[in-house]
């Protein structure tokens, strides 16, 4: 039986390289959730940018080249070692091959204050602050990489164009309005996006930024 395709499935295959529209729909799922969470448009495209090149936005995407047992990248964001992601996720009963579960993850890493290092280059700028930032795309994407992902240098001075080309693509196609919170009436079909939002609290805290 064909199985219909709707707006909230992500679209994900183990090491399968995406294509731009399969990870456009994939960032618009990103989007319409951390919409309704306080995100900026343009924190979530610079995210969604960074998500692109690491894992082409595919949640079950494995490094290329390696054994599963050798612990290396997985995810949406890469998480390295595979096993620093992947444990967490199933001591708390979630699928780890699950995009929601993986956004489930980063929202637990703001709340306890892991992973994201707040750099100087980028005024010290903590995840809360790039996560209700309204400067540019192009921008909060090199402050993603930098104080997130954290390539070497040279790979990610290499990336940073191309990061920034599907950031700004998707900055322009996706849709911003219509996401709720999870937990809502209608969203029945996320049942693994986790939420605390005594935690996160992120819509009434002021930020400012720098150009």
């Amino acid at each position: 039986m064909l199985r219909v395709q709707t707006a909230s499935d992500w679209i994900s295959d183990y090491q399968r390289w995406l294509s731009e529209e399969e990870s456009l729909h994939n960032a618009q799922i990103i989007a319409h959730k951390f919409s309704a969470l306080g995100w900026t448009p343009q924190a979530i495209c610079a995210m969604c940018g960074n998500m692109r090149h690491e894992s082409s936005i595919n949640p079950d995407m494995y490094e290329y080249g390696y054994a599963w047992e050798d612990d290396r990248g997985y995810g949406l964001v890469q998480w390295t070692p595979r096993s620093k992601y992947w444990d967490w996720a199933v001591d708390r009963t979630l699928p780890p091959r699950h995009g929601d579960s993986q956004l489930a993850r980063i929202l637990y890493e703001i709340e306890n204050g892991i992973q994201w290092i707040a750099i100087s280059d980028y005024g010290y700028m903590s995840f809360v602050e790039f996560a209700q930032s309204t400067l540019s795309v192009s921008y909060l994407t090199e402050v993603f990489i930098w104080s997130y992902e954290r390539p070497n240098q040279q790979a990610g001075e290499s990336s940073l164009p191309y990061r920034i080309a599907f950031a700004e693509r998707a900055f322009n196609e996706l849709d911003f309005e219509g996401g709720s919170e999870p937990g809502e009436p209608g969203q029945e079909n996320i049942p693994y996006f986790t939420y605390r939002r005594h935690n996160t609290n992120m819509r009434r805290m002021g930020v400012r930024g720098r150009k």
